[in-house]
């Protein structure tokens, strides 16, 4: 819908009544309408039926008036294009000569000069901002603090600031493909360039996105074929019949489940603060995302549709056999402590998982998951004095690289810390989870918006509510007999 004001309003159906005279006016008139959202002086929405349109009669040889103006403008036009293409000869003839002597400051200086004079003038200034922005940062899609400019204003169209919206139309942030509700304040899918920046987000702070295969879900059900079974090659004798062998092919299903976070902010959208505002917002939504799904996929045992998602995650799936291939135990400990785990995880424990995982899944993308108190509590002393770790020049240039026997460590602080977990608990997961496990995406982050729901009103407040749907499926962690493409240790507590 274009944005116009009352006095181009009275322009354009003043040209209508020219075209299609009196009787054809109202239909045209109301067909004009349904397409324009007009604002008064002062850039506020006003309703189609409280304005009053007066029309001039068209004066009497008009049409050969318009018609000797319309082919003087013509004229105009011409005589101005012919003047434009003398200068633009001029000016390159200039350009010529001054190469031969013209420094690169003064290159750079007048290429500025020209950029600024031919620039479309900005019709919202961006705030000037001293502080640090967290979520949006400098890199090739743009400046930071103009990222999170647009961003705050997208934020206020949503919740129906007229002025906000327009200037997301304008500037090509929203289209009528990015509304997700019919009322007034509407829910807006979240666009390109910000879907962009909350994945970086996600995928800083989470450790799923980063390590497993993301599968784009078309349908709310996704079937991945999964190799099972290959085919047997045999010697043949001469003109005999060779044996048949079949491969096995299973399938892995994804189904779409929706997350969502609530949160209400001042209204403070409406004042230059809403950059720290829309660069907390997206910060927050993001982190909130990227901790659900490493939670589904180390964490979730399926039994709890609300906390887990009815998600199978790494655990709950190595636990369905209790004779899983790919387990490892520690020796029984009298009582789970630090100090009485540490001294059951032995270099020999660690060689065995190192062996035991399949050559095909030992790969560029094999590390080591745990919480990053288990590696430093349970595993750093064994790798320093082993041998299996970080060395003492990865030390003494000032930053501990975390690695086990040249593998990277992962920390992700949804798994079991040390000292708190019980009989039984997975503490550390080692192999190519990109082979092991897939997560479906099948829809985008969606950003609501309202400032009528729960009692925001009274408050002035405004309720901001974001949502996404995905699936996480770990289809190739072994069985009893047979190891996958990640084996996990578990801490087994006598006590």
């Amino acid at each position: 819908m274009r944005m116009v004001k009352i006095d181009e309003v009275q322009k354009d159906l003043q040209n209508l009544a020219d075209q299609v005279g009196e009787e054809g006016f109202i239909e045209a008139k109301g067909l004009y309408l349904d397409k324009v959202a007009i604002m008064n002086e002062k850039g506020e929405p006003m309703a189609a039926d409280d304005i009053e349109v007066v029309l001039m009669p068209k004066a009497e040889g008009a049409e050969e008036e318009e018609e000797e103006e319309k082919m003087e403008e013509e004229e105009e036009e011409k005589a101005a294009e012919d003047e434009e293409e003398e200068e633009k000869a001029e000016e390159e003839e200039e350009e010529e000569e001054a190469k031969k002597s013209i420094t690169i400051r003064t290159a750079r200086r007048k290429a500025l000069t020209v950029q600024k004079k031919i620039s479309k003038p900005a019709r919202f200034n961006v705030p000037k901002y001293t502080g640090r922005l967290k979520a949006f940062k400098d890199d090739n899609d743009g400046e930071a603090i103009q990222k999170a400019f647009r961003f705050g204003h997208f934020l206020r169209a949503a919740c129906g600031n007229q002025k906000s919206y327009g200037y997301c139309m304008d500037e090509g942030i929203i289209s009528k493909g990015h509304l997700g509700g019919t009322n007034n304040v509407g829910g807006f899918l979240v666009p390109d360039e910000f879907e962009t920046e909350l994945i970086k987000l996600r995928e800083e702070r989470g450790v799923a996105r980063q390590n497993i295969r993301v599968r784009p879900m078309a349908s709310d059900t996704m079937k991945i074929p999964r190799h099972t079974g290959g085919l047997t090659a045999a010697f043949v004798a001469e003109a005999a019949a060779i044996s048949e062998s079949t491969m096995t092919l299973a399938q892995v299903s994804l189904i779409a489940k929706k997350i969502g976070v609530l949160t209400t902010i001042s209204n403070e959208l409406g004042e230059d603060a809403f950059l720290s505002v829309a660069d907390q917002v997206a910060q927050d939504i993001a982190y909130a995302f990227a901790d659900k799904e490493d939670h589904c996929l180390f964490m979730a045992d399926g039994t709890d549709d609300v906390t887990d998602g009815n998600i199978d995650g790494l655990a709950s799936a190595m636990a369905a056999d209790a004779s899983d291939a790919g387990t490892f135990e520690t020796a029984e400990v009298t009582a789970n402590t630090a100090a009485g785990v540490r001294s059951k995880i032995t270099m020999e424990l660690v060689l065995e998982m190192l062996g035991q995982l399949p050559h095909y899944a030992d790969s560029a993308a094999t590390k080591w998951y745990m919480h990053k108190s288990v590696y430093h509590q349970y595993f750093r002393d064994l790798a320093l004095s082993e041998g299996g770790g970080t060395t003492a020049t990865e030390i003494l240039n000032g930053k501990l690289v975390p690695q086990l026997f040249g593998y990277d460590v992962v920390f992700t602080q949804v798994m079991p810390s040390a000292g708190t977990t019980a009989d039984n608990t997975r503490i550390a997961y080692f192999g190519d989870l990109s082979q092991a496990c897939s997560m479906g995406d099948r829809r985008q982050t969606t950003i609501q918006t309202s400032d009528s729901a729960f009692d925001v009103f009274e408050r002035d407040e405004i309720a901001i509510r974001g949502t996404e749907r995905f699936d996480i499926n770990c289809h190739d962690v072994g069985d009893a007999t047979n190891v996958g493409s990640v084996v996990s240790l578990q801490v087994k507590n006598a006590s």
